[in-house]
Formats: structure tokens, C-alpha cells, sequence
């Protein structure tokens, strides 16, 4: 018997012609829109993953700015709470300004409240030449950089625009390349101190702690002052303000004045009625801080309201 060579299918094209059904070229043009329909899949698929990745963030930033506006608005509570504490009639409910922290909860969260007198700081407006000259000279490298600091300084809060000998005056600030000259004016807060032409900002921000602008007298309070803002003070001797704080933290009263007589000068009793509030605000479950301000306010001195805001400092 004469057997009959039998040939078998070697491309998918051959393939197509043994099935029954399906014509040549069907099978490559399923191919085709097999492969469209997986990229339309897969960019389907990243659409979404995109749009839950957006609707995640939107979420998230929803949420900080709820915090962040959350935690102003208790930090002002704090603020006022503060207010009302001080001018709290009965004398054992009211807060003194000496820089003692009052803890209390408010609307889910937990507020640490600070008062301290900004007498126990410096006023940079009435400071006058020798009492700026002592401030500054831990950081002036030589005695003609400390004149010329000082003269800038004086040149800055002067209404007038005479320049003194080492000062500096608007001519100065351009040629420097500076875009602004000084105020003519008194500063409108410490941390100005930056903006005068020559003072490195490092030896003002390390001052601005201890100086302010809202009580218009160029003296400090020893009872509630820091050890660091009475050592700038003339003439100041650490060895003695040490003594000196020792007596005054075991309650020393006329005793303390008297161990540091020679800075007497330099020296008030006046308490009020500007204050720096300082709130801290913390999430009362987790502990986490979500808001702090630091007020300046003016109590008591107005008849229209029981404080004025003089200065303001949030940060979430």
C-alpha cells in the first residue's frame, strides 16, 4: 500500500486554515485588539490610581489646614483666656506676669499659657547710647565697630536724615545695595534690629529675646528680668547677679535690689501694663503640639476693651 505524505501547519496563518470558521488573518487582528484592550486597561487603571492618589492628598491637605486653623483659633482662646486672668478681680484666680505656665483644656486639646511682663525686658526705643553700647558689645570685634552699630542704631529710630559721625543713613543703605534706608522712626518691633546697615543678624536675633518696644522706658524690671538680660546690662558683674538671683529665688525682696545697687540706674518697679503671652497648644490625645502664638497685649489701659493686641505670632 503507497502511503501519502501528509504536511502539517507551520505558521499561525496555516493554523487558521484548519479551524473551522475562522479565515486567514483573523487570528492576528484578534492579536491586535487583545493588546488595545490591555493598554486601554492599564490606563484606565492608572487613571484611577491617580485619582485616588489626588483625592488622598486633597484629603490630607484638608485635614492640615482644619489643624492649622483649628490651632490658631484655640491659641487665641489662650490669649484671651490670659486677658481675663490677669485682670482677674480676686486676687488668689489672678495670673501674675512673672513668667509662670498655667495649663488648661479647651475644646479637645490642652493649652500651655505663659505670661511674663515685658518690663522684664529692654526697650530698644529708649535705650539710650551707653546702655546700647553695653547690649551690643559681646558681639562687636572691635570698639569702632561697636561706635559705628550704635550711631546706626541711632540713625535708624532719629526722625531726622543727618547722618552721625559713624552712623548711617539712606545714602549708606544704597550704596550697600540695599533696597529700603533706615526708618526715621521708632522700631515697630526687636527683631528690626536685623535691618540696621552693619549688625550681623545672628547678634540680633540673639538679642531680640531680650528686648522690646512697648514699654517706652529704657530700664528693666530685676524682679522678673533673666540672668542673661541683666548681664547686658553697664557695669554688670555675673558673680554678683548670681548672688543676686539666688536671693531673689528664695523670695528676697528689698534685699535683692540692694545686693545689685551698682545697676540701680537701669532699674524700675513697674509692673504692666504690656504682657507676652505665650500658648502652646497640644492635641489632648496624641500630645502633639498643632499650634503656637506669642502676643504681645496691652491690658487694662483701653475703655473700649479689656486688652489690644500689640503684636501677634502664629505657627502651626
Amino acid at each position: 500500500m503507497r502511503k501519502t505524505k501528509q504536511s502539517y501547519p507551520q505558521a499561525p496563518a496555516q493554523a487558521a486554515r484548519w479551524i473551522p470558521g475562522i479565515k486567514p488573518g483573523m487570528t492576528r487582528q484578534r492579536g491586535i485588539a487583545l493588546v488595545v484592550v490591555l493598554w486601554i486597561v492599564t490606563l484606565l487603571a492608572l487613571q484611577v490610581s491617580i485619582f485616588n492618589l489626588t483625592v488622598r492628598d486633597a484629603a490630607a491637605l484638608a485635614g492640615n489646614e482644619l489643624a492649622a486653623a483649628r490651632g490658631e483659633e484655640l491659641a487665641a482662646a489662650g490669649v484671651e483666656m490670659a486677658a481675663a486672668r490677669l485682670l482677674e478681680r480676686e486676687l488668689a484666680r489672678r495670673w501674675q506676669g512673672n513668667g509662670s505656665s498655667h495649663t488648661l483644656v479647651l475644646g479637645g486639646a490642652r493649652l500651655q499659657i505663659t505670661i511674663l511682663d515685658e518690663s522684664s525686658r529692654i526697650d530698644l526705643n529708649a535705650a539710650d547710647e551707653e546702655l546700647l553700647a553695653s547690649l551690643l558689645r559681646p558681639f562687636a570685634p572691635s570698639q569702632a565697630t561697636l561706635t559705628q552699630w550704635v550711631d546706626s542704631i541711632l540713625d535708624w529710630r532719629d526722625p531726622d536724615g543727618e547722618r552721625r559721625p559713624q552712623g548711617a543713613e539712606d545714602i549708606d543703605y544704597r550704596r550697600a545695595g540695599l533696597g529700603y534706608g533706615p526708618r526715621n522712626g521708632p522700631f515697630l518691633d526687636a527683631s528690626e534690629l536685623s535691618r540696621v546697615l552693619g549688625i550681623p543678624a545672628s547678634a540680633a536675633q540673639k538679642l531680640a529675646r531680650h528686648l522690646t518696644v512697648f514699654t517706652g522706658e529704657g530700664k528693666i524690671n530685676p524682679m522678673l528680668a533673666s540672668r542673661e538680660a541683666l548681664l547686658l546690662l553697664p557695669g554688670a558683674d555675673a558673680a554678683e547677679i548670681d548672688r543676686a538671683m539666688q536671693v531673689r529665688g528664695a523670695g528676697g525682696g528689698a534685699s535683692w535690689s540692694g545686693s545689685l545697687g551698682s545697676l540701680g540706674r537701669w532699674f524700675t518697679a513697674r509692673v504692666g501694663p504690656t504682657y507676652r503671652v505665650d500658648v502652646v497648644v497640644h492635641s489632648d490625645g496624641t500630645g502633639v503640639t498643632i499650634g503656637r502664638a506669642e502676643a504681645v497685649i496691652l491690658v487694662g489701659m483701653d475703655a473700649t476693651a479689656p486688652f489690644r493686641v500689640l503684636s501677634w505670632r502664629y505657627g502651626s
